[in-house]
């Protein structure tokens, strides 16, 4: 199951913001599974709403359309990604070897989800243009990790 966080930006109907996490997830998890076996074009807001066990209406509670859902994937894979590098900066080791971890932990990390990065590679560009720009923006955060880690080695001299 992938995580979501940072969604606020796309529109609901829902109030009860924990729903909206849960069914965005179950709608996250559906839709990398469908895009990756049928391609984002393919897939229909309707195929994937059978997939979720939503209602299509219910579906459109959530997000309003594909381009929402596609997003979503996108942010999804950014905090996975993300939170992988940042846990893998907070274990106790230091130096070379510090740096060392971080970057196996983001190569395990994008070998566990390869399948979804290669699909957000291949579709962001489906994305309107504010979204794109965010999706930039997490990559830019990633590799903001990495600059950091390398500084901070630097100025311990390392």
């Amino acid at each position: 199951m992938v995580r979501i966080n940072g969604t606020h930006e796309v529109a609901t109907q829902i109030k009860n913001q924990e729903l909206v996490k849960e069914r965005r997830r179950q709608i996250v998890d559906a839709a990398v599974k469908l895009f990756i076996r049928h391609g984002y074009h393919k897939t229909t807001t309707r195929v994937l709403a059978k997939e979720t066990g939503l209602s299509i209406g219910s579906l459109y509670e959530y997000v309003a359309s594909k381009e929402d859902v596609l997003y979503l994937v996108c942010i999804a894979i950014h905090f996975e990604v993300e939170n992988g590098v940042k846990e893998a900066l907070a274990r106790p080791t230091v130096g070379t070897a510090a740096l060392a971890e971080v970057i196996r932990e983001f190569f395990l990390v994008c070998d566990r989800m390869s399948d979804h990065i290669l699909l957000m590679y291949q579709v962001t560009h489906f994305l309107p243009q504010k979204w794109q720009k965010k999706v930039l923006e997490a990559e830019i955060r990633i590799t903001n990790l990495f600059i950091d880690a390398m500084r901070e080695l630097r100025e311990q001299g390392k």
